[in-house]
């Protein structure tokens, strides 16, 4: 009667109904595993092409903070061409050119946020490069004897430390 059941079309066959209901679970898992692997799929294609524009508007920021500069450099330039133009009579005619020549450049530099480090009394390795050392019976041993060259700062950051000779 059983194998009767199982064939006769107008009953209901329970082994296809349980076959579906486990199938269908398992369906719908493996339709959520394909929209899974799609969104991971498109969402590393997104950051891709994210990495790539980031990189491209990098290049041209930094392209543009360059024109920016060099573009100031052009007026530093064009005061150095006037004085050379100029015939000079005397060399203190010559010195006060140059003077107002360093003046400008350094206007320009404080416009963009660079800052000549002032701190030389002690010796920080942050801040400075001790490039000699020197003998000294007045300043104690570690202190900065003489500033060699000038060092920057650039937005709170070191630009060129400052290079010095230091007491023994």
């Amino acid at each position: 009667m059983n194998e009767n059941e199982n064939n006769n079309p107008g009953q209901p066959n329970h082994q296809a109904e349980q076959t579906d209901m486990q199938s269908s679970p398992l369906q719908e898992c493996q339709a959520q595993l394909q929209e899974w692997k799609d969104r991971c799929l498109r969402t590393a294609a997104d950051f891709e092409n994210f990495k790539r524009r980031t990189e491209k508007e990098k290049i041209l920021w930094m392209g543009t903070a360059q024109a920016s500069i060099l573009a100031d450099l052009l007026n530093i330039v064009d005061d150095f061409e006037r004085a050379l133009a100029q015939p000079q009579e005397s060399e203190n005619q010559l010195r006060a050119g140059m003077e107002l020549t360093y003046k400008s450049l350094q206007k320009m530099l404080e416009k963009y946020g660079v800052q000549e480090i002032k701190e030389i009394a002690a010796f920080d390795p942050m801040l400075h490069e001790a490039i000699m050392q020197t003998k000294s019976e007045s300043i104690p041993s570690g202190d900065i004897v003489q500033v060699l060259q000038k060092g920057y700062m650039f937005k709170g950051q070191v630009l060129r430390p400052a290079k010095v000779s230091v007491a023994e």
